[in-house]
């Protein structure tokens, strides 16, 4: 295991919850990039090909990971929504891949960036003081 893997594991094994889910959007904004480079790539090699193709692959694992984790009892709306986004993600994923054009990702990233923003601030907020500890303080 190299270096660059080892502080990967580390960093997902300490990780918070809302820590594992701003990680899962950094690996997907980051594999959206390479995509969107491998396609924009002119002329397409095969090895442009292949990037494009193991991004995205990786991109639709991801958001594939965060639909099946939600809980649609508990989230109600919230949940639903995230649902829609990402139908339409792996939607504008597929079309991009069947028109070979980088548009819809290009489209796509900056609201993966948007919302991996909103979980990074909802990581480093502190926590909300409990009623117990709330009544102390009082």
């Amino acid at each position: 295991m190299n270096a660059a893997s080892a502080y990967q594991r580390r960093a997902i094994e300490g990780a918070t919850p809302v820590g594992l889910v701003v990680l899962l959007y950094q690996g997907a904004v980051v594999q959206l990039r390479r995509a969107i480079a491998a396609m924009e790539t002119q002329p397409q090699t095969v090895r442009d090909i292949e990037i494009r193709t193991s991004a995205l692959n990786r991109v639709l694992a991801i958001i594939g990971e965060l639909q099946r984790v939600l809980d649609f009892q508990r989230g109600g709306d919230i949940a639903r929504n995230f649902d829609h986004f990402y139908r339409l993600a792996q939607s504008a994923i597929m079309q991009a891949v069947a028109n070979n054009d980088a548009q819809p990702l290009r489209d796509l990233l900056p609201q993966l960036e948007k919302i991996l923003q909103a979980w990074r601030s909802v990581e480093t907020r502190p926590p909300a003081p409990s009623a117990g500890a709330a009544a102390w303080t009082a």
